[in-house]
């Protein structure tokens, strides 16, 4: 068994998420109650990259995540994970990126 590192476990988690965030309303479409499914993966990550206590993380979802996660609407899966994988990249640098900004406060 090989062994994952933080940042390879939060980029696996944010695809994830990715996916569930795409199926749900995709899956209300299609006529099925859905909605009961979320599955609550940001709260891990959050948890995993030390966001969860600080004192704007909800602005951080709502901001960062959200925002980003709403562009997984226009990706295409059936071809290539590629987009999938680089959405969740800029996702998680952007998370990075202002956990060095508050670190520094």
């Amino acid at each position: 068994m090989t062994t994952i590192n933080n940042q390879d476990l939060v980029l696996s988690l944010i695809g994830d998420s990715l996916i569930n965030f795409k199926l749900i309303p995709g899956l209300n479409t299609l006529g099925l109650n859905a909605d009961d499914y979320h599955v609550h993966l940001p709260d891990t990550i959050f948890k995993l990259m030390e966001l969860q206590h600080h004192k704007q993380s909800d602005e951080l979802f709502e901001r960062i995540y959200m925002a980003n996660a709403q562009k997984v609407r226009h990706i295409s899966f059936c071809s290539s994970t590629e987009e999938l994988d680089k959405l969740s990249k800029e996702i998680y640098q952007e998370l990075v990126f202002v956990k060095e900004i508050y670190r520094k406060e």
